[in-house]
């Protein structure tokens, strides 16, 4: 083998590696290769320590735990010392040291503003559990059910949000906090079971109650309008009634309202023009159709609808139609509140703010470590990243 020497190594004709570290020291030996092969295979092997630096550098760079930053260092300390490489490992060292001398004191920043993250995650975590156990407290008194229940809700995914994070707070006092929301939330629930059990048996009496009503009102259609007294005499019972669920009180009022229709359909001039004016002030009205104001929505119905109650019955043959036409506004209205109202629940913007400042740290993080790559392949994968996150970014904006 024939000898061969560079800057920092050289191979003896017994294919005996040298590098130039301060002086020449053997690395090892390679026998039965050429000399430029036997040097290239340390040559390799320096490669890796400077790709482990830059490495190093870029964590340090992004801002990386100066703790896993020091552990990174020693490694590369031990692995410098009497290197079996060849290259300027002098320079590599310096580099390495130039890190180390980065952090000082940057775990004591570091540890101070974990701790502050902590103490702040625990109040927020306090502020959850007080939270849940307010509304435990309000189940002997008003409360609306499937608003509280969406709300405690709200607060476990806030709390899953916490657990999250990686500024951890003492473990006993996260127990003790989780313990009072569990019970809290168990509270509740026992509560709920209990109120809907009751509530169910209430809409059994509601609905036998006025089935009968209904059924009596039902009666009464051949006598035609002479059996509106008695019609209203059952109106006064049913007022009385106990009220059932929603939908199921509902459905009862629409029957007996139709049987009572039936007794003032007679035709007279005054449902007439009733049609008439109510009809005119579905027109007046129809902007709220398109109108994206809430507020102001909501004040034009106000209007409508105070206008509409002083007028009285409409003749038979117009009222699905008339009252279509007023569902139809109603239901606009009451959409554009619904929507506002998500919009601008404190819990969900939030949530969706907290959510886009971690995609953006995230989004911080990968740029910069893409600034330092020289690979394109792997350059490109970290861009396609980004570009990924920053897609989620514009979703939930």
């Amino acid at each position: 083998m024939a000898q061969s020497e560079t800057t920092f190594g050289r191979v003896d004709s017994d294919g005996t590696v040298w590098v130039k570290d301060g002086d020449w020291r053997s690395v090892g030996q390679v026998v039965d290769v050429t000399a430029e092969e036997a040097l290239a295979f340390y040559v390799t092997r320096y490669i890796e320590l400077a790709s482990q630096v830059t490495l190093l550098e870029r964590r340090s760079k992004a801002g990386a735990s100066a703790r896993d930053l020091q552990g990174a260092i020693e490694k590369l300390v031990v692995s410098l010392t009497d290197a079996h490489a060849v290259g300027d490992l002098n320079a590599l060292r310096l580099r390495v040291g130039v890190v180390a001398e980065s952090i000082v004191g940057l775990k004591e920043q570091q540890d101070a503003e974990n701790k502050e993250a902590s103490a702040q995650s625990l109040e927020r975590r306090t502020a959850i559990v007080e939270r849940v156990e307010t509304i435990a407290a309000q189940i002997t008194g008003q409360i609306h059910w499937r608003n509280a229940q969406k709300e405690i809700g709200e607060l476990f995914e806030a709390w899953k949000q916490e657990q999250k994070l990686p500024h951890r707070v003492p473990k006993k006092v996260a127990d003790e906090l989780w313990n009072r929301f569990k019970t809290a939330r168990q509270v509740f629930d026992r509560a709920q079971r209990e109120f809907f059990h009751s509530k169910q048996s209430a809409d059994k009496e509601a609905k036998s109650v006025k089935t009968e009503l209904c059924e009596k009102a039902e009666a009464l259609a051949p006598k035609g309008s002479d059996g509106i007294g008695q019609y209203r005499a059952l109106l006064e019972e049913w007022k009385k009634a106990p009220r059932a669920a929603r939908a199921l009180d509902n459905k009862l009022w629409d029957r007996f309202k139709a049987a009572g229709d039936v007794l003032y359909s007679a035709g007279s001039a005054e449902w007439a023009a009733n049609s008439e004016a109510k009809n005119a002030l579905l027109l007046e009205f129809q902007r709220l159709l398109t109108e994206k104001d809430p507020d102001t929505a909501k004040r034009g119905f106000r209007e409508l609808r105070m206008k509409w109650d002083l007028l009285g019955n409409v003749a038979k043959v117009d009222e699905r139609k008339i009252n279509d036409g007023f569902r139809a506004i109603e239901r606009h209205v009451r959409a554009l509140e619904t929507d506002h109202l998500e919009r601008t629940n404190p819990a969900k913007v939030a949530l969706r703010e907290g959510f886009a400042a971690q995609v953006e740290a995230s989004i911080l993080q990968l740029e910069t470590e893409a600034a330092g790559l020289t690979d394109a392949e792997a350059k490109a994968r970290i861009q396609s990243e980004i570009a990924s996150k920053k897609e989620w970014l514009a979703a939930i904006g």
